[in-house]
């Protein structure tokens, strides 16, 4: 019995540009979330901080997905 070997999901370039903007842009607003809500409020620091900076994730894997389409 033979399987078939080829993945079904494949990567390309659009989708690994905006997966790394996606990333960048979590990983980079999480410091400034996480001052921002310390001084905003003293509960529930990390998930609010968590929860700005996947908005920030979300809005940079939309931006990244339509910049790298025009790319050649």
């Amino acid at each position: 019995m033979t399987s078939d070997s080829a993945p079904r999901a494949r990567w390309t370039k659009d989708r690994a540009g905006a997966t790394l903007a996606a990333t960048s842009g979590y990983f980079l607003a999480f410091g400034p979330a996480i001052e921002t809500t310390k001084r905003l409020t003293q509960d529930h620091t990390y998930e609010a901080a968590a929860l700005a900076s996947f908005a920030v994730a979300v809005l940079a894997y939309w931006i990244g997905s339509r910049l790298m389409k025009k790319l050649p």
